[in-house]
C-alpha cells in the first residue's frame, strides 16, 4: 500500500512522535510510507522514511493555498490511503479533497475525546462536517470512540486501536538513562496547556510538604510563564523544576519516584504506557482511556478526576508501601503492556484496518 501520514507539523507530541513510529513499522511490513508535515516549526521530527514539510503560515479554517498545495501533494503521492493525525490535520486533508480527491481513503486518527473540546455549537457543527468526510476513524482508546459516537451520531466505520511503545527504542534509550537529578522527585510529562492541568499538579506538589523530594515538568506550551509565576509565588523554586520538550525522555522518566498525571482531558497518553513499560508506578486521574491501563492497585494508581486528596494519598501510598508489594504492581504494568501495546502489534491493527476499507481482505 501506498500510505501517506499527515501530521500538523514536525514537533515532539504525541500524535506526531506516534505518527513516525507508525509510518517506520508500516514500512517494515513492506509498505510505501510519506509523512507529510504540515505547518512551521522550530523542532524536528524524528523519521527515516520520506518525509514532506509543507512549512504552511496559516492556521485559519479556510486556507486555499494549503489546501491546494496539499492536494497538489497527494496527486503526486496518488496514495491508497491517507490518515489524518489530529483535528488541525483533518481540516487540511478534508479541504484538500476539494482540490483533488483521489481513490484514497482518508481515516481520521482520533487522540484525544473531541467533546470536551468543542466551545459552542458552531464548533460542534464545523467538527461534525469534517468527521462526515472521512472513510474510517480510529480511536486511541474505547472512551474516545464512544465519545464521538454519543457527540456527533456519525455512521461511519469506527475502531478502538490504541497506542503503541516501541520497546527497541526505549531499550536503547534506557542505556542512556542517566538522570542528572540526584534527589527522589515526581514528574509530569506532556505539553504545558490547560487540559494537562500542570497549575492543578503544582497545587497537589505544594499540599504534599515532602522534605527532599522534587517536582519535574517535562514539556513546553502556552502555560509555561503562569507556571513559572506561580512556582515563584508558592516558593517552590529549589524544588520545582521545568525542563524543555527532549528528544530522549527516558532519562528523566525512568529514574522517577513516580509519573503524575492530574490531566482534565485525555485519549490514552502515551507516556503512560512507557512509564509502565520501564516499571514506573503511574499515578493519574481516570479521565478518557486512562482507565482502560490503569487499573487502581493492579496496574497503577488510578483515581476520581479531581479528587486531588485522593491523588495526595496515592503519591503519599506510591512512596512508602513496601518494595515488594509495589513490584507487583509495576510487573503488572510491564507485563500488560508486552501483551497488548507493543508498536508491533499495534501497526497490524490499523494495517488491517487499512485493508478492510480498501476491500483487501
Amino acid at each position: 500500500m501506498r500510505i501517506v501520514q499527515v501530521v500538523t507539523r514536525p514537533q515532539r507530541r504525541g500524535a506526531e512522535i506516534f505518527a513516525a513510529q507508525l509510518s517506520e513499522q508500516l514500512i517494515k511490513l513492506g509498505h510505501q510510507v510519506t509523512l507529510i508535515a504540515l505547518f512551521k516549526s522550530e523542532q524536528g521530527l524524528d523519521f527515516d522514511g520520506e518525509q514532506i514539510k509543507l512549512e504552511l503560515d496559516s492556521r485559519g479554517k479556510i486556507d486555499f493555498k494549503g489546501f491546494k498545495l496539499l492536494a497538489q501533494k497527494l496527486r503526486e503521492l496518488n496514495p491508497h490511503v491517507v490518515q489524518a493525525n489530529a483535528s488541525e490535520a483533518l481540516r487540511m486533508c478534508v479541504g484538500a479533497g476539494y482540490f483533488y480527491k483521489g481513490q484514497y481513503k482518508l481515516i481520521y486518527r482520533n487522540a484525544n475525546q473531541i467533546s470536551p473540546m468543542l466551545k459552542g455549537r458552531l464548533a460542534k457543527i464545523w467538527n461534525k462536517f469534517l468527521l462526515s468526510q472521512v472513510d474510517g476513524i480510529i480511536s486511541v482508546s474505547d472512551a474516545s470512540r464512544w465519545d464521538v459516537i454519543q457527540t456527533f451520531s456519525l455512521r461511519k466505520r469506527m475502531v478502538t486501536i490504541p497506542i503503541g511503545v516501541n520497546s527497541e527504542e526505549i531499550n536503547q534509550k534506557l542505556a542512556k538513562a542517566d538522570s542528572p537529578i540526584s534527589s527522589p522527585y515526581l514528574i509530569q510529562i506532556g505539553s504545558l496547556v490547560p487540559e494537562k492541568d500542570p497549575l492543578g499538579m503544582l497545587e497537589i506538589f505544594k499540599e504534599l510538604q515532602i522534605p527532599n523530594l522534587k517536582m519535574v515538568f517535562l514539556g513546553s506550551g502556552p502555560l509555561e510563564d503562569s507556571l513559572t509565576d506561580q512556582i515563584q509565588m508558592l516558593g517552590l523554586s529549589d524544588q520545582v523544576l521545568l525542563i524543555p520538550n527532549q528528544a530522549n525522555i527516558f532519562p528523566y522518566l525512568a529514574k522517577a519516584s513516580a509519573l503524575v498525571m492530574t490531566s482534565k482531558v485525555e485519549g490514552l497518553p502515551g507516556v503512560i504506557l512507557e512509564a509502565m513499560y520501564c516499571k514506573v508506578p503511574v499515578i493519574a486521574y481516570g479521565v478518557g482511556g486512562i482507565p482502560e491501563i490503569l487499573k487502581n492497585g493492579k496496574t497503577g494508581w488510578c483515581m476520581t478526576p479531581s479528587d486531588s486528596n485522593a491523588f495526595i494519598n496515592s503519591i503519599h501510598e506510591v512512596l512508602t508501601m513496601e518494595a515488594f508489594a509495589k513490584q507487583e504492581i509495576l510487573n503488572q504494568a510491564h507485563h500488560l503492556v508486552l501483551s497488548h501495546y507493543t508498536l508491533p502489534q499495534v501497526t497490524r491493527q490499523f494495517e488491517d484496518f487499512y485493508k478492510d476499507l480498501l476491500g483487501q481482505h
